[in-house]
Parts: C-alpha cells; structure tokens; sequence
C-alpha cells in the first residue's frame, strides 16, 4: 500500500498521519481474517498455515530490519520472537477451536503457581492435551538448545505425562541427533541467504497432525 504524504505535510502530526493511520488499520484486518478463519476447511495436506506464517514473519522483518538498519540507525532489530507466537497463535487459535471443546492459550502457567508457562498450549477442558515451544533461532543457548529443550518437556510431562511436547524453529537449527525430527521438532527455514533460505520438509501442518493424535 502507498500512501502519498505530499499534501499533509502542514505539520508534524499531518506529516506522520499515514503510518499512524495504517497502523490503527491492521486491527481492523486481523478481526476480518479471524472471522473468515472461524469456518476456513484447513488441509492439512498443503502448507497454507506454514506459508502464511513464513510470509507474516518475512513481512515483520522487511518493516522492521529497514527501518532499524537503513532509517532509524538502530543497532538492535525488534524482537521477532513476539511476532512468531502472535503468527502461531492466531493460525493454532482459528484450526484447533473449530472443535468447541477445544482452548488454545499462549503463555499460561500449565498449573498454580508453576512457572511452567509453554508458548502455545491446547487444552480440553482442564486436561493439557498439547503444549508447544516456539524459536526464532537457537539464540544464546547455542550447543545447548538441545538440553534445554529435552528438560523443557520432563518438566512439562512432570505434570501433563500425555500431553504432546512440540517445539517450531523459523530457522531450522535441529540436527540429526535431535530424536523426533518432523514429529516433534520442526524447523521451517533454513538460513542461507545466498540460497534464498530453502524451506525444510517439516511444516505447521505436519505438526497439527501430532496434536490430533492426542485429541
């Protein structure tokens, strides 16, 4: 969308209008797709979720990568970790609670006064049925992402020990030594920039399939 500032520029508000104004609009947008994904017939054969997610992420970062780097002079890009659980959520949110009985939460502490607080977690009425991490990238915790993870799920499955544990990775960083690779590690991009970041064979979808297992 372009907008075309010339004639607004009478003062400072006028001048900075067209993005406040398009940035009020985005809620109007996203109450719009919900409502049209409250009915959508998900296949689960195709990558729709995967692609639609890929394609608000690389959104996220064309905004906000330019606008740090080449606009604002900032050193530090805006965290996209926020941006891939909303991503998540709102796809996981509108396929699972097609099913009534079915809540799909973010960020909810898994018992009282646990600390425990899974990114995504899918619950039938009070009975965890799956609970998933989300990763930009591994991070800081680098070489040690893998413990990490593995000690993520005994603590959840401490609790919940049917649950279904799965954790999504935009840039694929899991390895040949990750046990459960494409049932319940997932990584979606591999970063190479000079390959154009090839896609991986795990998808969204592939997970949900887990979940229903567990449904």
């Amino acid at each position: 969308m372009v907008f075309n500032i010339s004639n607004m520029d009478t003062n400072l508000l006028a001048i900075d209008s067209a993005f406040t104004s398009h940035y009020r609009g985005l809620l109007e947008i996203q109450l719009s797709i919900m409502d049209k994904l409250k009915h959508y017939q998900f296949d689960l054969s195709k990558t729709e979720i995967t692609d639609a997610i890929i394609d608000r992420m690389m959104a996220f970062w064309y905004f906000n990568v330019n606008n740090n780097k080449e606009i604002i002079g900032r050193e530090i890009n805006t965290t996209a970790a926020d941006f891939l659980t909303e991503s998540c959520l709102l796809f996981l949110k509108s396929y699972f609670e097609q099913t009534e009985d079915l809540k799909v939460l973010s960020e909810i502490s898994i018992t009282t006064g646990s600390v425990i607080r899974p990114d995504i977690s899918i619950w039938k009425n009070n009975q965890l049925l799956a609970a998933i991490e989300l990763k930009v990238s591994d991070g800081w915790k680098g070489k040690s992402i893998k413990s990490h993870l593995v000690e993520r799920e005994l603590q959840i499955k401490q609790v919940y020990p049917n649950c279904y544990f799965g954790v999504v990775a935009f840039w694929n960083f899991f390895s040949d030594d990750f046990e459960g690779i494409n049932t319940k590690y997932f990584g979606l991009l591999n970063f190479d920039k000079s390959n154009n970041h090839q896609r991986t064979a795990d998808s969204i979808e592939k997970m949900i399939i887990e979940i229903n297992k567990h449904t």
